[in-house]
């Protein structure tokens, strides 16, 4: 009886894994699946400041544009000045290109509350780092990597 029961919650997840790809089939090719299974095991996600905690990781595929993408979620102690310092020397350590960003002037200081352009490769595609502003400090932050999608990159922070 228990291995029946097992057996169908094995067969209800492959139900629900392939509903789940189905949903996204349209829009989210066989390769945007796995460029986002990729970006989930770049080490710069997992990169951190000493008092940064880990609270949340994910990726996958966002079916209304097509974009690949992988998250983590962190909390942390340090000024959001001190965060994006740690990432720009971690994203540069770890080969990826910064970009001019057309939304900061040059000669000007970005906000403190988001991170300037800096793109990679992966699987020949290119990929963009981003630490999504909440508008105010907060002990809570994002990283993201993204895919380029369907939608293009934005005009202001482009890999070329």
């Amino acid at each position: 009886m228990v291995g029946l029961a097992v057996s169908a919650a094995l067969l209800a997840g492959a139900v629900v894994a392939c509903a789940a790809e189905d949903d996204s089939s349209e829009i989210c090719s066989k390769r945007d699946v796995q460029l986002a299974k990729q970006l989930n095991d770049l080490p710069i996600l997992d990169a951190r400041p000493a008092s940064a905690t880990p609270t949340k990781s994910g990726s996958g595929c966002d079916a209304s544009n097509g974009q690949a993408y992988a998250t983590r979620s962190y909390r942390s102690p340090l000024a959001r000045t001190e965060i994006v310092a740690f990432y720009e020397a971690a994203l540069v350590q770890d080969g990826w290109q910064a970009r001019p960003n057309s939304a900061v002037p040059p000669g000007t200081t970005r906000a403190a509350t988001g991170i300037n352009c800096y793109f990679t490769k992966v699987d020949g595609q290119f990929v963009h780092f981003a630490i999504p502003s909440s508008g105010s400090e907060s002990a809570n932050y994002i990283l993201e990597v993204n895919g380029q999608g369907q939608d293009g990159w934005a005009s202001s922070c482009t890999p070329e």
